[in-house]
């Protein structure tokens, strides 16, 4: 064989090889993005998503809860009434109404974060990793919650243990802000990674 003929052939192999490794790696990028894709779906779907869905639900409850307790401090509490038996008990009346609407807020987050703890216990391997110690804060809140209080919400442990140990929230703003912040981040990398 000709050194002409051996390099024709060396030619053609070598730009054969380029071409497969050029393939190699455009397939290996795609599957790689495809990967990426099925992971953002499956945690925007099992996970970031429903508990942004109760996170925000919360989030509303709370303020409404907040809104009717300033509301019955300035109508009930800053205000001064008469002393007559009459517009004492429809005072009560009122302020009783009004309490337990403020408390069926908060009892509607309570049944949402039972919704949450399950959806962290069934797709718990979806989590970020840097957001574990925020949802286990909330875990650990949650359960808080249900050993330290009675069935009316009031605290079981003394006062001077619990504030030893730390307040417990319904929902901490940082677990609220990490959830948003993941959906919003992870929708958005989903929809730059289709384009």
């Amino acid at each position: 064989m000709s050194n002409e003929t051996l390099n024709l052939i060396f030619s053609f192999l070598g730009g054969g090889v380029v071409v497969a490794i050029f393939d190699w790696i455009r397939i290996n990028k795609a599957e790689k993005i495809s990967r990426r894709l099925d992971l953002l779906n499956n945690q925007i779907r099992h996970l970031y998503g429903p508990l942004y869905f109760f996170t925000s639900q919360n989030e509303k409850c709370f303020e409404l809860n907040d809104s009717i307790l300033k509301a019955y401090r300035k109508e009930y509490v800053e205000e001064k009434f008469s002393k007559d038996p009459y517009t004492q008990e429809n005072l009560k009346k009122e302020v009783m109404i009004t309490l337990d609407i403020a408390n069926a807020y908060v009892g509607l987050a309570t049944q949402n974060n039972e919704k949450i703890i399950e959806i962290l216990r069934d797709n718990y391997s979806f989590i970020d990793p840097e957001d574990v110690d925020t949802f286990q804060q909330f875990v650990i809140d949650y359960n808080r919650l249900r050993t330290e209080r009675d069935e009316s919400g009031k605290l079981k442990t003394p006062l001077e243990i619990y504030m030893q140990v730390g307040e417990i929230s319904f929902m901490r703003p940082d677990f609220i802000q990490k959830v948003k912040a993941k959906f919003n981040s992870k929708k958005t990398e989903i929809e730059n990674m289709s384009r």
